[in-house]
């Protein structure tokens, strides 16, 4: 299974990935690149990748980038080591990228699971992005503007979570992940391992 987690920012995306790492060792995240300043508490190399536009720009005309969107004025992508990181793992990859970038994702992997995280409301949203204290008056009208456009894509997504009570969320985003992991297509490996049980019944 391949999840891709989508949402405009300051609805809580981040939080929800971190809980659910924590707490289900069957996902291994997806580091991506991006030109964007470190935030406070970020790490390289841990939250994204950080580097400069001329490096971002040498990887592009080099062909490195899987996925690869220009978000608010910064790059974002998703390396083609980065993939060949998560596959040689053996666990399931996770991806946590803004809108334009799972549109990018649906295009390459059309039988991941999409999942989008909204906010509650505007005002809620606002109060989130203020709480971070990185955007300036300008910036912060910018981004609401755009989280309206974005919110309005949600028909893209395979599952719409509401982002209100922090722990509703992650019950949801688990109920997701279950309901998934039980589909007919995801339970192949499992019921041949259960049948060579029967080898000795079956033809």
């Amino acid at each position: 299974m391949i999840f891709v987690i989508s949402a405009p920012s300051g609805a809580g995306k981040t939080t929800l990935i971190t809980r659910l790492l924590r707490t289900d060792d069957r996902f291994v995240f997806s580091i991506s690149t991006t030109t964007r300043e470190m935030r406070h508490g970020e790490a390289d190399g841990i939250n994204y990748y950080f580097i400069t536009r001329d490096e971002f720009k040498k990887k592009i005309d080099n062909n490195e980038f899987f996925e690869w969107a220009e978000v608010y004025g910064n790059y974002y992508g998703t390396t083609k080591k980065e993939i060949d990181r998560i596959l040689s793992s053996g666990k399931f990859p996770l991806f946590d990228v803004d809108i334009q970038g799972s549109k990018n994702l649906r295009q390459k992997l059309k039988h991941a699971v999409y999942v989008f995280i909204i906010p509650p409301s505007r005002d809620v949203l606002k109060a989130r992005l203020i709480g971070r204290q990185t955007e300036s008056e300008e910036q912060l009208d910018i981004r609401l503007r755009h989280s309206a456009e974005e919110i309005a894509e949600y028909g893209n997504f395979d599952y719409v979570i509401v982002n209100n009570v922090l722990e509703t969320s992650m019950l949801k985003l688990r109920a997701i992940i279950e309901t998934e992991s039980c589909k007919t297509v995801n339970m192949k490996d499992e019921i041949n391992k259960i049948l060579e049980e029967f080898d000795d019944y079956t033809t």
